[in-house]
């Protein structure tokens, strides 16, 4: 009978506290909710700027009105991501909160000494948006906060939603924040969207290529749709070609790519796909009058080796700087568990380096948007 009132007696409180809500509920104003981060290196060595982005709850109350700003900036100087979140609680007296985080920005130059110091914190934070974006800044991070859209209150809000379009364009890699972990935490390397701060704008185009948690180049938007591709991440974009001295823009409607590894008398060879459908948007013609034949066959060959040529010119470059972000490294371990236990410990000095490419690209112009009638289609295969 004792042991029957004792369970109930436990049965009861355990359904108050799950009736009166989560044991470490805080209430809104007892929050900090950053928006973004940034980090820069401290004029100290080895101490680092970290920058907050955060929303002024009373600022969007007042939007109506136009009165009061909408974020706010703060920064402080420490050793770890773990101090400086402590300093900023002791100078706000709220609790940072990293659910609603969209994005994170390392400068260049921290950038090239690692960005390990960065991550093991948000790794580690049970509550962090695992969806926001790292982001590498050519320049100053904090100074991509000081940027303003008039579409936006939020810089990090509108990076992430300027982040989103732009991967229809292909100019950039879209990855979140635990698909850059899980390719770091593989081999160190990955790429990450690069941004800069123009004037009162801030522009995302290209990447940022990283090698043993360093920055050790630059991507351009050429070579980083060609990173696209090989990351199987282009859904859109546009693509222009010169065919007889006119120019045609082709917009990708689907695109796909497949990576294989072979293995042929110890010789390692990757043969990369590339599909892709689509539509010729805008013609600009070197004649007046217009070409007299729209020959989708020679604009479909020139998409082709254009793709091709920057897959080609990527992995050559990837390979000179002994660097595998792609993650070439994954396809042989599984295709080949033998061979990548034998030269796993080579692959980036010297299996890497030596291995060939095969590139296979097929691209379909599908519609092109042109209604005369006197114009003559030609496909001849």
């Amino acid at each position: 009978m004792i042991h029957k009132r004792f369970r109930l007696v436990i049965l009861t409180l355990t359904l108050a506290l799950l009736m009166t809500g989560c044991w470490d509920a805080k209430d809104v104003d007892q929050r900090s909710f950053v928006m973004g981060i940034a980090f820069d290196l401290a004029e100290t060595e080895d101490r680092y700027v970290m920058t907050i982005e955060l929303p002024v709850l009373s600022g969007f109350a007042s939007q109506s009105s136009g009165e009061g700003p909408k974020s706010v900036m703060f920064s402080t100087v420490g050793t770890s991501v773990a101090q400086m979140a402590t300093h900023f609680e002791s100078r706000t007296w709220r609790e940072l909160f990293f659910g609603h985080t969209q994005a994170i920005i390392i400068s260049g130059d921290a950038a090239r000494k690692s960005i390990r110091p960065f991550l093991d914190f948000f790794d580690r934070n049970p509550r962090i948006d695992r969806r926001l974006t790292l982001f590498i800044s050519q320049g100053e991070a904090q100074e991509i906060f000081k940027t303003k859209d008039p579409r936006e209150d939020l810089v990090s809000v509108y990076l992430n939603q300027m982040l989103n379009t732009l991967t229809n364009t292909a100019r950039v890699v879209k990855m979140n924040f635990q698909d850059s972990l899980r390719n770091l935490e593989s081999n160190g390397d990955t790429i990450l969207p690069r941004v800069r701060s123009s004037g009162t704008e801030a522009v995302i185009a290209g990447g940022a290529l990283i090698k043993d948690y360093k920055l050790i180049a630059w991507l351009g938007e050429n070579e980083t749709r060609a990173a696209a591709f090989l990351y199987n991440n282009v859904s859109g974009g546009l693509i222009v070609v010169n065919v007889d001295d006119n120019l045609y823009a082709y917009a990708m409607r689907s695109a796909s790519s497949e990576t294989k590894a072979k293995l042929k008398d110890n010789q390692l060879i990757f043969e990369i796909e590339v599909k892709s459908e689509g539509d010729i948007i805008e013609v600009y013609y070197e004649e007046a009058q217009g070409p007299s034949a729209f020959d989708i066959a020679k604009i479909e060959d020139k998409l082709n080796q254009l793709i091709a040529n920057e897959i080609l010119h990527l992995v050559t470059k990837l390979q000179d700087l002994k660097t595998d972000p792609i993650g070439f490294d994954r396809l042989v371990f599984r295709s080949y568990p033998k061979f990548w236990k034998e030269h796993a410990k080579d692959w980036k000095d010297k299996i890497f380096p030596q291995a060939k490419f095969e590139i296979k690209t097929t691209f379909r112009v599908r519609r092109t948007g042109i209604v005369e009638k006197e114009v003559v289609y030609e496909r001849q295969r």
